[in-house]
Parts: structure tokens; C-alpha cells; sequence
């Protein structure tokens, strides 16, 4: 991948509206002509489980997720918050990576945007 934009979210979802927020300015800039990468840590991976009213601006993400679904969008997840927060079910295309992979990412990205 030549271009993209790297989205790296590690706001908390139950205390703060920015990973929301982060999923729609994701949503927009992947309807344009670069790619994006989303990268979800900490806490941010919470806004793709099932259950979302708990979240700040939760009652959001059914109107901005289903499109990243439709389109085939990878979430790249850090290990370690996967791990922690147990969230095996999950309906969207969810790759787990290390925090080297999420460094190479920010590296190799001709843009990048943390929330």
C-alpha cells in the first residue's frame, strides 16, 4: 500500500466521545480516494462489540460501522487490549496486531490522525 491514512484510536469509549468521533472522520476519509487503516488500543476497541449504549455517542456507531462491514474494512486491534477485553465476537473484519506492527504502521503512513 502505497498511500493511506493510519487512524489510531486509543481513547476510552465509556468515559470520552473521541473514539466515535474517530470512527466517523475514519468513515469520511475512506470514502475518498486513499486508503485508511484503523488502529484500535487501550480501551477504543470496546466500539466494535455488540453492545455499545454504555459508550459515549454509542448510539452512534450503528449508523457508521455497518459501512466499514459492507465496504470490508480491517480493524488492526492491539494484542493485548483484544486480549483483555474478551472480545471474541465480533461482527467486524478484526486483526490482532503487536505494538511493533502499530509502530511500522505509523511509520509507513503518509498521514496519520490519533484520537
Amino acid at each position: 500500500m502505497d498511500h493511506f491514512i493510519l487512524v489510531l484510536i486509543k481513547s476510552n469509549p465509556l468515559k470520552s466521545h473521541r473514539p466515535v468521533e474517530a470512527i466517523r472522520i475514519a468513515l469520511g476519509l475512506a470514502s475518498g480516494e486513499h486508503p485508511v487503516q484503523i488502529v484500535l488500543m487501550d480501551q477504543a476497541p470496546l466500539v466494535l462489540a455488540e453492545e455499545s449504549e454504555d459508550l459515549v455517542d454509542g448510539e452512534l456507531l450503528p449508523k457508521f460501522l455497518p459501512t466499514f462491514k459492507e465496504w470490508g474494512q480491517t480493524f488492526h486491534v492491539e494484542e493485548e487490549s483484544w486480549k483483555a477485553l474478551k472480545l471474541d465476537k465480533t461482527e467486524y473484519q478484526v486483526v490482532p496486531i503487536s505494538m511493533s506492527r502499530i509502530a511500522k504502521l505509523l511509520q509507513q503512513a503518509s498521514r496519520f490522525m490519533i484520537f
